[in-house]
Parts: structure tokens; C-alpha cells; sequence
């Protein structure tokens, strides 16, 4: 049965609208039963329903599960076909059904030749993911303990890169059957089943990456400009390179968003006045680039840069690639700094966060945590933390929350029941044996030092430029941000000063937190990504 919300995930076109559509793709005909395509094919079509109904289906569940149909008018695709991802759910026809069939390269020209045909696409292929994240659509299976650092590592990789998955608590009976079918038991965690069909013991996420189509091999060829590092001002600089006709290629080590998405709620960020995920912000930039044509592909991560004779630059990656383009653009953001504590590293991921988003909150259901951080994102989880868990702790060094925080948000934290700020307060200890199970806090003031629950420390303490790869070759400010354009002490061409945002390498730009002396917002980001653009058609000479 179709969902009550198929409204908007079912958009509907006009019969002047299939029109249009044929030019972009081929008519074909299925019988009752054929199937159009495979759960977790990869390079699949969209189809567009001229007439009869195509069923959707997850295969993998018992009974199998109905998504949806789609009728005349509506398409059958979602985002990861569009992604060059593997298809998340079956599709099959209803009877004798005749279609429009239409390839990822002419769906892309489709929806940026006619906007209201995109709009809908688009808004649907929106749709389409949040409902398979709300209902009963499991998707890619991450089985394993609670207390198991690498499986929430694979959970947060697959939730920030907007892959549909369930976690199957190992030690459950549903975990111990899941096992069973899988032929798997014992120390074999983390578990991952993925829409493919592979099954991955112990993986590690570039094993997972791969299969889940979200890291593929770079092409052999030159590219105009390699952004490094998807968080705001990367993924603001791909939208507008690739839109603007340049061939663009953005590499992450993680996926989209970079340290915004870790943010739950974004609501000062202009255009949306009730907020969203920074997520969400990030899911939503990376399928507008990918729409024009950037690609982009995770985890991978910059070595090093080096400039031939001809001026080309080579970039390095992680995976032993090289890539070859006439300018590169560094967004490599920043990180949270580390709680310096004795032992806490040996909690990451199973009790110690740097983020706080529905993956950490599951962790936290009805359970006391603390927050370590004054500023937006420190306020900000702890007000989405408040919606799971029993008692939420923000511990403060200093004693005024509004000399950090934007004022509306330490309001509303100011007057959550659930949070309870420890002004003047440090976390000085961690304790646990597999997992966190409890904090001492020392108040500052008085030197008195209380030791209490908490099944989760989450951190938002200043920032750390992600430079590491740039020492020695790209200019630095003495905190390890990238100088740029007045800042630069040294500059090797004679005819021509350094670009705004140029680095001492001619070609070479930098945009957002990872840049020297910018301001630490969304916004900005995504201005400041967009500026990049102008500064690499300036030196490319392809404007005008």
C-alpha cells in the first residue's frame, strides 16, 4: 500500500511534461512480474510511468516489504541511482506497464533543461529518503554490541552520508537470528550486510564504502578544479564550479557536512526559519553538485601536492590515486579538539563523541550525559540530547553561557528542565571498563570534586585546522590555518600578486574554517566556497 506521505514522494507529472521527458530517454513495455531493476544494482535507469504501476520492494525482509507504487505520470529512482550508488529496493511491474526509460546522464540534463520537471524530481528524491529512514525500510544491516567503538564508527559513516541502514544490537534476539542466517557468530563484529548482497566481517569503511557506491575510482583524466574537504565551503564550492561549467572533483575523508554536520540543529542560517541538520544542509549541497555534474567520492583524503613543469598539480589521495588538475581548493575545515583526560581516547565512539545526532542519542535513551563546550554546537546538542536522555549536563569553564552562545539558544537551554549547567567546571576523570560509565567533575571555584553517572561525554571544545598533510608546502599562521592572499609572506610570481583567497602556491586556493583569520560560520562557509570559484575562473581566465 502506498504510504499517507506519497504525496509528496509520488510527485506526479503532466501528460505535457512525459512529453518532454521522451526526448531524454526511450520508450519500453514490461509484462506483469518483469523486473525493471535489482535491489543493489549498480548503473540502473529511471523509469517514468506512461501507463500501468510499478511496485517498489525491499527484498530482504520476511514477508518482503512494500515501499510504494508508482503510477502513470510518477518515476521509479531515488538518490542513489543519480549517486551511482547501488539501488536500495527492487523494482517490478504491475501488469503490463509502459515507460519512459532514462539513463543518469540524460535524467541530469532533464532536470537542469526544465526546472519545474527538476523541481519535482528533486523534491521527491528528498522525500523518497526520509521516508525510508522513518518507516520499516532497514537497507544496509550494521550488526553489534552497544559498547562496540567500530560499530557506531560505521553507523555514523553511513548516517553522514545519507546511506539507509539498521542497527541490529548483537546481543539481542533479533541480533542472534540475523547471525544465524548470515552464517556468522562469535567475535565477528561489527557485522554489515549490505544492499549488494556482501556480507563484511569486521570491515573497515573503505571496505563498506566501495559496496555502498560511495567511494569510487578517480578518473585518469585532467580536471579544472579538486576541492578538498566537504563541509559547508567545499560543498559551496562545488555547487557553483560544477554549475558553472568547470569539471570538479571534491574528495572528503569522511563524507558531506565536515564539522557542521555534526550539528543537530542549524537555525540562524538564513532561508530557513524553522532550522535543519546540518545533515541535512550537507545531503542537500552534495545532490545539487552532484546534479551538475561534480563528482565526489569518500572516504579519501590528500597525501600531498606537488606542481609539474606545465603547471598541472598531482594530488596524492590515501588510496594511492593521483589526481591531476589545474587549480585545487583547500576546505579541509577543522575538528574538535580532544578533552585532554587520561584514558578518554580509549572511549571514543563508545561513550566520548564529537558529534551529537540520532546515531549518539540511541546510545543515550533515558541516561544521564554530559556536554564539555559553551558555544552553538555545545547548546545545540544539548537541546536535542534533552529530547532522549534523563539528565543532560553542560559542563562550562566559565559562568556565563551568554558570552559564547547566540542568545536565543542559551535561552532555551537556560530554561530546559532536562539541562542542568555546571558553571566553572571541568571533567577532570572518565571511568568504565568496555564503555563509559561514570565522570568526576571538579568545580573550579571551589576545588570540590564529584564523581556521578554518565553514559556518554560529548565534546564541542575549540577548533583544529586539518593542515597536517599541507606542512611544508602550503604557508600556515602559527595555529596551522592556511594563509592566503595579504597574509602570505613569500609569492613566486613577479607579474601578478596573490589572489583574495590564493595561497603561496599560484593556483592553490583556500575557503572556510581551514583559511586563516575567517569567521567560524555556516554562512560564511558557503560564501567563502563560493568566492574560491571566482578566484579559480580568474586565474583560469574563464570568465567572460
Amino acid at each position: 500500500m502506498k504510504s499517507p506521505h506519497d504525496a509528496l514522494s509520488n510527485q506526479v507529472l503532466t501528460q505535457e511534461e512525459l512529453e518532454f521527458v521522451r526526448d531524454f530517454g526511450d520508450s519500453c513495455s514490461f509484462t506483469e512480474g518483469e523486473v525493471l531493476f535489482e535491489a543493489g544494482e549498480r548503473g540502473a535507469d529511471f523509469f517514468f510511468v506512461v501507463e500501468g504501476e510499478i511496485e517498489i520492494v525491499e527484498p530482504w525482509t520476511e514477508p518482503p516489504l512494500t515501499l510504494t507504487t508508482h503510477g502513470a505520470g510518477e518515476f521509479a529512482g531515488d538518490i542513489n541511482i543519480m549517486m551511482g550508488r547501488p539501488t536500495v529496493a527492487k523494482a517490478i511491474a504491475l501488469g503490463a506497464v509502459e515507460v519512459i526509460r532514462v539513463a543518469v546522464p540524460g535524467f541530469r540534463e532533464l532536470i537542469i533543461r526544465n526546472t519545474d520537471i527538476g523541481d519535482k524530481l528533486v523534491g521527491a528524491f528528498y522525500r523518497r529518503r526520509e521516508l525510508t529512514e522513518e518507516g520499516e525500510f532497514q537497507g544496509v544491516k550494521v550488526i553489534g554490541p552497544t559498547d562496540d567503538a567500530a560499530t557506531t564508527e560505521l553507523q555514523e559513516f553511513f548516517y553522514r552520508n545519507g546511506v539507509g541502514h539498521t542497527w541490529i544490537d548483537s546481543e539481542s534476539d533479533e541480533g542472534r537470528k540475523v547471525c544465524e542466517e548470515l552464517g556468522q557468530g562469535g567475535d565477528c563484529f561489527p557485522l554489515v550486510a549490505c544492499a549488494s548482497g556482501g556480507v563484511h566481517v569486521k570491515p573497515s569503511i573503505t571496505d563498506v564504502a566501495e559496496d555502498a557506491g560511495i567511494q569510487r575510482e578517480i578518473a585518469d583524466e585532467l580536471y579544472d578544479v579538486l576541492i578538498i574537504g566537504s563541509g559547508p565551503s567545499g560543498l559551496g564550492a562545488a555547487v557553483y564550479a560544477a554549475s558553472e561549467g568547470l569539471r570538479t572533483i571534491l574528495l572528503d575523508k569522511t563524507g558531506p557536512g565536515g564539522q557542521a554536520g555534526s550539528s543537530s540543529k542549524i537555525e540562524n542560517y538564513a532561508g530557513f526559519p524553522t532550522g535543519l541538520s546540518g545533515r541535512e544542509l550537507a545531503l542537500r549541497a552534495q545532490l545539487q553538485a552532484i546534479k551538475f555534474g561534480a563528482e565526489i567520492t569518500a572516504p579519501c583524503s590528500a597525501q600531498d601536492i606537488r606542481r609539474d613543469e606545465d603547471g598541472i598539480y598531482h594530488v596524492r589521495t590515501c588510496l594511492n590515486q593521483d589526481v591531476r588538475t589545474k587549480t585545487v581548493i583547500l576546505s579541509t575545515g577543522v575538528e574538535y579538539r580532544h578533552l585532554e583526560v587520561d584514558g578518554i581516547q580509549h572511549f571514543r565512539s563508545r561513550g566520548v563523541y564529537y558529534s551529537a545526532t540520532r546515531i549518539e542519542a540511541a546510545l543515550c535513551q533515558k541516561r544521564a550525559v554530559h556536554i564539555v563546550g559553551g558555544g552553538n554546537s555545545a547548546g545545540q546538542a544539548a537541546m536535542y540530547l534533552s529530547k532522549f536522555a534523563s539528565e543532560v549536563h553542560l559542563v562550562i569553564r566559565g559562568d556565563d553561557l551568554s558570552k559564547s552562545m547566540s542568545s536565543y539558544l542559551s535561552e532555551r537551554v537556560l530554561t530546559n528542565q532536562t539541562i542542568r549547567i555546571r558553571k566553572q567546571s571541568e571533567i577532570i576523570a572518565v571511568h568504565g571498563e568496555h564503555e563509559l560509565a561514570e565522570v568526576t567533575i571538579r568545580d573550579r571555584t571551589q576545588g570540590t570534586e564529584v564523581r556521578e553517572e554518565s553514559c556518554g561525554v560529548f565534546i564541542f571544545i575549540g577548533s583544529t585546522p586539518h593542515t597536517e598533510f599541507l606542512e611544508g608546502t602550503i604557508e600556515l599562521d602559527e595555529k596551522g590555518f592556511v594563509k592566503t592572499g595579504p597574509q602570505l609572506e613569500g609569492w613566486e610570481e613577479e607579474q601578478r600578486g596573490p589572489g583574495a583567497l590564493e595561497t603561496n602556491f599560484p593556483g592553490v586556493f583556500a575557503c572556510g574554517d581551514v583559511r586563516s583569520g575567517t569567521t567560524k560560520r555556516v554562512a560564511f562557509a558557503i560564501g567563502d566556497g563560493a568566492l574560491a570559484v571566482t578566484c579559480v575562473h580568474d586565474f583560469l581566465g574563464t570568465y567572460g
